[in-house]
């Protein structure tokens, strides 16, 4: 089973991104990070980078959820 990592907010003021990550049924991190961009591509880019840990066969990857929009009007 992979990890989910969810990406619940985002502030554009102090852009900022909020994720959690999830394996199974357990919360296994909460944490921001910085974005320089706001698109989907920069913030998967971002999240590959900064969790590579768990990005691995012993934790079967990760899949990236995105719970909010991202960008000014639309989801992509």
């Amino acid at each position: 089973m992979s990890v989910q990592v969810q990406v619940t907010s985002i502030n554009r003021q102090k852009m900022q991104f909020n994720v959690e990550a999830i394996d199974g049924s357990r919360v296994i991190l909460k944490r921001a990070f910085n974005f320089k961009t706001e698109t989907k591509k920069h913030i998967e880019s971002v999240i590959n980078k900064e969790l590579k840990t768990f990005n691995k066969p012993s934790y079967g990857g990760i899949e990236i959820v995105f719970m909010c929009p991202v960008g000014a009007f639309s989801w992509d």
